[in-house]
């Protein structure tokens, strides 16, 4: 009788796909999901995620050495998922570091719907940490150390590489540091300057990004989807990107927030810059570059405190002149100094160029204070600035 009621158990089990029910309880196998184990039900991070049954992998402490390539919607948890970067050691023994070992990136996000959440990621003489492709709509990519990418690499390295045109990206919470190539560097970047393939609703936030060294550009965000693509087939970029914390750029330039390719409507506030180094003069907090939308920038309540050499806010000088009669909307800003920006302003902080409209500023690097006649009470200057509309109807793809 015993052996006849283990082998209905058993058939029981196989009839609810390993769903064992007992006493009217339900008890979900891990192997198979849906929620799986690494290393206790999977050797690998990349076994995990190639099996359709596991909607939610959790991957234990320790070091992974593997390149993984998420083809599916899936949840990818590390052990220190939703938990501060700012109170973690990168590789440390409390945390799940993946470590790529071949020239890919250490992730590779290649589906809708996925979420990578508190992991270390690092990938010494590699190029990329994490790249979610133009499939990769709706990522979210947080709570991740991401350090230790290049070290050095004879090409570009990327700490977040959202490439092609992925739409709907969140990289939210992430440290980002130790970045080191010969060719650019760049600790986010949404490209390529080939795309055709717009990347929209795009939110970096909260990310620190630091020690960024490079042979050419040093850069902590760049957007530069489709800027060597020729009208009407460029690609474009619209995003949000705030409350970040850009610091420690050397390169033969250095840009913490590189607009350099179409941005309308880019919205750039509460962020933090300092410590911008580069073999010649060009080292700017926010640069615009193949821009032709600089104009519809809202850069609002930064700390734009790089030193009296660089630049806070500059339009590269082509593009300035050839809109002349419009400027990027840079005002609430600090600039280092009471007086406000020097160059082509009249006080002693940041520079700021041409094509910049930076009255009012911030007298004081506490971001959220009044702002001088508080002209940026609904988030914009009351005044056009050149846009051709006003502010209630600025042709925002989202509302602040």
């Amino acid at each position: 009788m015993k052996r006849r009621l283990a082998s209905l158990v058993a058939i029981a089990a196989v009839i609810t796909g390993g769903a064992l029910v007992v006493g009217g309880g339900k008890t979900d196998a891990a192997v198979g999901g849906p929620t799986c184990n690494v290393p206790g039900d999977y050797a690998t991070i990349q076994a995990a995620v190639n099996d359709a049954g596991c909607s939610t992998v959790k991957v234990a402490q320790g070091t992974y050495n593997e390149n993984v390539v998420i083809a599916r919607s899936v949840t990818v948890k590390g052990a220190k998922a939703g938990s501060d970067v700012n109170h973690r050691s990168a590789a440390s023994t409390h945390e799940s570091t993946v470590k790529g070992v071949s020239d890919t990136p250490a992730f590779t996000v290649n589906a809708a719907n996925v979420t990578i959440d508190g992991f270390s990621v690092t990938n010494p003489s590699h190029g990329i940490g994490i790249t979610v492709k133009t499939a990769g709509n709706n990522a979210v990519i947080k709570n991740n150390i991401v350090d230790g990418i290049g070290n050095p690499y004879p090409d570009t390295t990327v700490g977040v590489y959202l490439e092609l045109g992925p739409d709907n990206v969140k990289v939210t919470d992430n440290k980002i540091n130790n970045l080191q190539s010969v060719k650019s560097a760049q600790g986010i970047l949404v490209g390529d300057s080939t795309s055709t393939n717009p990347s929209t609703g795009i939110v970096l936030d909260d990310n620190s990004i630091s020690n960024i060294t490079s042979t050419k550009g040093a850069y902590g965000i760049q957007l530069n989807n489709g800027a060597n693509v020729a009208l009407p087939s460029r690609g474009y970029t619209t995003a949000k990107i705030t409350n970040n914390d850009i610091a420690n750029l050397n390169g033969s330039w250095a840009h913490a927030i590189g607009l350099e390719g179409d941005t309308p409507n880019v919205v750039v506030k509460y962020n933090t810059v300092s410590n911008l180094t580069a073999a010649g003069a060009d080292k700017t907090a926010v640069w615009f570059e193949s821009n032709q939308f600089f104009f519809t920038a809202d850069v609002h309540r930064n700390n734009l405190a790089v030193g009296s050499s660089a630049f806070g806010i500059a339009v590269e000088p082509n593009l300035a002149a050839k809109f002349s009669t419009l400027s990027a909307d840079g005002t609430c800003n600090y600039w280092g100094a009471k007086s406000g920006p020097s160059a082509a302003g009249n006080g002693s902080g940041s520079h700021v160029s041409a094509g910049v409209d930076y009255k009012p500023w911030l007298k004081s690097a506490n971001l959220h204070s009044q702002c001088s006649d508080d002209r940026d009470h609904h988030d914009y200057n009351d005044h056009n600035h050149g846009h051709g509309w006003d502010d209630k109807d600025r042709g925002h793809f989202w509302d602040d």
